[in-house]
């Protein structure tokens, strides 16, 4: 098998039909803006490009402005309240909000041609929420000024834009490329080869949260049913809003061309392996269930935390319980803002996680924080940046504290950049509407984080499924995280100390051993009295365990965390675990200056644990009894 496999990744390959798509500059990260002019598609077979194929045009990454404007917004009422979020009331609550914004009366009328503002209930989330639409977008200030009105309402617990998120790539156009490095390169890939002599991905389901999926001779096989969760017919493009067909029918936009951008993420995770056809997927026994959120223009926030809770196993009104609910949640796609800043994402991976699944997202393409952006910035998750066949930081990947880890997701600067720059996984001929398979049926090329965060999800598939044949239970999703991080190659060229991107790139096959392993329940790091443990860093929601003995007799026990950067909790418990659901004691103030302290503490172990409100560095953690 591990024979069979290397042949295929590194020889089979090259005599298959591929087509280099040309590059256009997505809105990754951002909202509404329009797409930079792109080229045509290029066709080409082994020996050369196709007879009469167009010229093409390079247009690599750039940046995309902040969504400017907003015409739909997400509110949330406090459980205790729902009484009050029936439509008719929400209705009533907003629009006097804007009323006192100042957004109904002559002032406000005169600058949008005398236009009446007028607000439409969409309908129910998952998560409780409601999804309203305004009748003309408001800018940046008018927005702010309606949530604010909202928020002052003490029975909402949250306001927000329904932000609108991008997938976070671009398509190059060269017709021909050595494959799959970003598997098996000795420093600078995944070393996946290996990780298949122990583990498949049998059994698992990882949901690709995307484009939807295209019908392909290297990935049919694998496919379990979606769904299509695109609510606007305007974004969906297929005229028929949410329904059980997820398939991807283009996503252009003017005159760039569809990405099929799901189907390049689904063969990542899960494309068919040693069929002699295409290219070999990380998790190849694994199934992937395509579930559409991203049309034309990107996809609605309101849908996408549908999405997520309904590929969790949750309850979505209006939509049938999902018969194959997902282990793994794979999001390439983001939005600029931080998480704090979209409660209803949070609201919904909260609720993957408490089910148990695992969500990998991608950093996004910004080269800046991702603390920034949103789902990169959401507590729970794995966040993954980019690297390339350097081995080195790719110069488009956001970075910071949030990110957990680093996967192969290209470096190349030009189209005409050789082959193992890109990342190459399944696509299709198609410029607009895709062609159908087999004719159909190509190679493509991209990069981005959006090809980084695949190869995650495809190695937890692989370390789940390798802990069920071990006999041993499912990981938990912090768990996963931790044997990732703990378990990943040493960057070729060290990232700067100002732009981290986690401890080094995925090993798969070092996580799908760990995975087989014993975890042991008791794991905090143990305190000397009076001595501080420095340098605690993390993610929003990322957990630091630590523990102290102490003795018979002492009259008080302090313990503390402070300095460094970002937003911390603590949680203390005696004799167990201390978890932000399981605790004694807990001291949650704004930034990390934490204490808890104890009188006559009883003699035994005392658990400490640092949770991340935020991203956080450099902070210390002290435990002194006397």
């Amino acid at each position: 098998m591990k024979k069979s496999t290397r042949i295929l990744c590194n020889g089979a390959l090259a005599t298959a039909v591929i087509a280099g798509l040309s590059a256009f500059a997505s809105g990754y990260l951002t909202g509404a803006a329009p797409w930079p002019a792109s080229g045509l598609t290029a066709l080409a077979t082994a020996n050369g490009p196709v007879a009469g194929a167009p010229s093409v045009r390079k247009t690599l990454l750039g940046s995309a402005p902040a969504q400017a404007r907003f015409d739909r917004i997400i509110v949330r009422y406090q459980d205790a309240a729902q009484t009050r979020s029936r439509p008719a009331s929400v209705l009533g609550a907003v629009n006097a909000a804007a009323t006192r914004a100042g957004l109904t009366g002559s002032r406000a009328l005169a600058g949008h041609g005398a236009s009446v503002l007028d607000v439409q209930h969409v309908r129910r989330l998952a998560t409780g929420a409601d999804v309203l639409r305004l009748s003309r977008g408001l800018d940046r200030g008018e927005t702010d000024r309606l949530l604010a009105e909202l928020r002052a309402d003490p029975a909402v617990k949250y306001a927000q834009p329904d932000y609108l998120k991008q997938r976070l790539d671009f398509v190059p156009d060269d017709p021909r490329f050595d494959l799959q490095w970003h598997y098996t390169h000795p420093s600078a890939g995944i070393d996946a080869p290996a990780a298949w002599d122990t583990s498949h991905g049998d059994g698992v389901v990882v949901a690709v949260l995307d484009t939807g999926y295209l019908d392909h001779a290297d990935l049919n096989a694998n496919i379990v049913a979606g769904y299509d969760f695109i609510h606007d017919p305007d974004v969906g493009g297929d005229g028929d809003g949410r329904d059980a067909d997820a398939h991807d029918p283009g996503d252009w936009v003017g005159g760039n061309p569809s990405s099929f951008h799901g189907t390049h993420v689904a063969g990542t995770v899960a494309a068919l392996t040693n069929n002699g056809v295409g290219v070999a997927g990380v998790a190849f026994a694994a199934k992937v269930q395509p579930v559409r959120v991203l049309g034309h223009g990107g996809g609605y926030t309101s849908d996408i935390a549908d999405a997520i809770v309904w590929a969790s196993g949750g309850h979505v009104d209006g939509v049938p319980d999902n018969a194959d609910p997902a282990e793994v949640i794979n999001l390439s796609l983001g939005g600029s803002g931080s998480c704090s800043q979209d409660p209803v994402t949070q609201e919904a991976i909260d609720g993957a996680v408490a089910r148990g699944v695992t969500v990998v997202v991608a950093a996004g393409n910004d080269n800046a924080d991702a603390g920034f952006f949103s789902p990169a910035s959401c507590k729970g998750v794995i966040t993954v940046g980019a690297s390339g066949i350097d081995g080195a930081r790719s110069w488009f990947s956001n970075y910071g504290a949030t990110v957990a880890v680093t996967a192969p997701g290209g470096n190349a600067t030009s189209g005409s950049d050789p082959d193992d720059r890109w990342i190459w996984s399944l696509g299709n001929a198609g410029t607009q509407a895709p062609l159908p398979s087999p004719e159909g049926d190509r190679l493509m090329g991209m990069i981005g984080t959006s090809m980084a965060s695949p190869h995650v999800a495809g190695v937890v598939a692989l370390m789940q499924a390798a802990a069920t044949e071990a006999g041993r239970p499912p990981l938990t999703p912090a768990q996963v995280k931790a044997l990732l991080r703990g378990t990943v190659k040493p960057f070729t060229v060290v990232p700067p100390a100002s732009k981290p991107q986690g401890p080094g790139i995925v090993d798969a096959a070092a996580a799908v051993h760990a995975a087989t392993q014993e975890i042991p329940v008791d794991q905090g790091e143990l305190l000397s009295n009076r001595v501080a443990i420095a340098g605690q860093t993390g993610a929003a929601g990322d957990a630091r365990l630590f523990k102290i003995v102490v003795p018979a007799g002492m009259r008080s026990l302090n313990l503390r965390s402070y300095g460094g950067s970002g937003d911390v909790s603590i949680y203390i418990a005696y004799e167990r675990v201390a978890t932000p659901t399981l605790f004694d004691r807990k001291s949650a103030k704004p930034g990390t200056g934490e204490a808890v302290v104890i009188t006559q503490p009883a003699a035994g172990t005392y658990y400490l644990s640092v949770v991340g409100e935020s991203a956080f560095s450099g902070v210390s953690v002290l435990g002194v009894y006397q």
